[in-house]
């Protein structure tokens, strides 16, 4: 019995040196360990909060945009771009606040959201329907050269034939019927034959004449 408590005595004499020397790392891994499970639960609870709000926020958008209520549509889409302006659904708001504002002919609240959406959206797609629509905008205010300016280069490489289509219109309106007939050319040199936006090119292209 003596030589099993001697025998225990030792075990636990060893026990307390290992804990002296690496006891205090030991409850630092532990706790990292922990921290960082319960950290990235906080982090991915906070960013499910953070995209639940984004979607309430844009669903109030869609209900006045469906509603036609140019008004609260901007409101909401300003409201948005106020608290989250960062957030992907935030640019989508302020189309639907342009479409509206468009639509009811308030040019100057259209190209004030177009021009926003350019400035701060995350996916370039967004950017360049922006950037189209803004230019339509500035053609029917016969703002022709910054018209011109809104389409220079896409962001995206699938949008430049439908920026020299644009350029094309925006150049046949301000008279320039060989620059027009060059933009059209480009866009239809950019398109596959079976395009479906090909054939109105070319009608564009018959109207300019020879």
């Amino acid at each position: 019995m003596a030589a099993f408590d001697l025998q225990e005595q030792e075990q636990i004499a060893e026990f307390k040196a290992w804990w002296a020397q690496w006891g205090k790392l030991l409850i630092a891994a532990v706790a990292a360990v922990v921290i960082g499970y319960f950290g990235r639960y906080g982090w991915n609870a906070y960013q499910k909060s953070q995209a639940d709000e984004a979607a309430a926020a844009y669903a109030k958008v869609e209900t006045a945009f469906k509603a036609k209520d140019a008004a609260k549509t901007r409101a909401a889409a300003d409201e948005m771009a106020k608290d989250r302006s960062g957030h992907a659904l935030t640019a989508r708001a302020m189309l639907l606040a342009a479409k509206l504002a468009f639509d009811g002919n308030d040019l100057a609240g259209a190209r004030s959201a177009l021009e926003w959406v350019i400035a701060n959206a995350k996916e370039d797609e967004v950017a360049d329907i922006a950037s189209l629509r803004l230019s339509a905008v500035l053609l029917d205010q016969k703002q022709f050269d910054a018209a011109l300016k809104a389409i220079e280069t896409p962001k995206q490489e699938a949008f430049k034939a439908t920026f020299a289509d644009a350029r094309g219109d925006v150049l046949a309106e301000k008279g320039d019927k060989t620059g027009a007939r060059k933009a059209y050319q480009d866009a239809v040199a950019k398109l596959e034959k079976d395009a479906p936006a090909r054939q109105m090119i070319e009608v564009k292209l018959s109207a300019l004449g020879a």
